[in-house]
């Protein structure tokens, strides 16, 4: 299963080696020092690996003719040698992340999980920067050391955090009121998603499983799977906007 959101037109899945092929970006003035996205991606994977990671895959997806990138790694922690990892476990440790050639959006990381029976994204409640901007004098892997160390951090709360939303149990009553909450929050998500995620939750179709649990867990995954349907940067930014009102990711 996939856990990027590209759904929308002129947004598209790419591989690593089609990152590659693309035009060099173009400088925008005397300071700006684009970062080519294969060049963003290969230093996320070696910074990962030399912090202790094992890099299991990624997904890539581009949008604005190119200039935006935006991606997923999935990841588990390793420790002298051996992968600490659960055989049962439903989600995987992901590092979601967007960039740009043409000084749009800075490179921005957030720690996430992904849903094995289907391709939501779970994100913790805060996106960090790896850099506020591609400028000549940036040290890459100095960069991505800095947000891999949050990353680390937050994938940690983000963990304690699942437990706690799986461990939250909601009476119809009480799952109604949250849903009235989430809407009744200005700019949390747009009102469309109001009948999906009611849908999703008090009807979940057998394909699913993850928004059949009758707990705060269930309702995140309604929320995370309705946002698939939103462009690319909107989902990212609704991922973790629905993860900051869930206090995942958070102390």
């Amino acid at each position: 299963m996939q856990g990027l959101m590209l759904d929308t037109p002129g947004s598209h899945r790419v591989t690593h080696d089609q990152l590659r092929a693309l035009p060099p970006p173009v400088s925008m003035g005397a300071r700006h020092r684009p970062i080519p996205h294969w060049e963003l991606v290969d230093a996320l994977i070696d910074g990962a690996e030399d912090q202790g990671w094992t890099v299991e895959g990624s997904d890539l997806g581009i949008a604005s003719h190119g200039a935006t990138l935006f991606g997923t790694i999935q990841m588990r922690r390793t420790s002298h040698g051996n992968a600490v990892w659960e055989p049962g476990r439903e989600t995987a440790t992901t590092l979601g992340f967007r960039s740009s050639t043409n000084e749009t959006i800075a490179p921005e990381g957030v720690a996430g999980e992904r849903v094995f029976v289907c391709s939501n994204m779970c994100f913790s409640g805060s996106v960090f920067a790896f850099k506020h901007k591609s400028t000549t004098g940036l040290s890459l892997p100095r960069m991505i050391s800095d947000g891999l160390e949050r990353f680390a951090a937050q994938s940690e709360r983000l963990q304690s955090g699942i437990i706690r939303l799986k461990d939250t149990p909601l009476g119809d009553a009480d799952a109604k009121a949250r849903i009235f909450d989430i809407f009744n929050s200005p700019g949390l998500l747009p009102s469309r998603l109001l009948q999906p995620i009611a849908k999703q939750y008090f009807d979940p179709a057998a394909s699913e499983p993850d928004c059949q649990p009758r707990s705060l867990w269930g309702l995140n995954n309604a929320c995370t799977r309705s946002i698939q349907t939103l462009t690319p940067g909107a989902a990212f930014d609704a991922a973790h906007r629905i993860g900051r009102h869930f206090k995942l990711g958070t102390n």
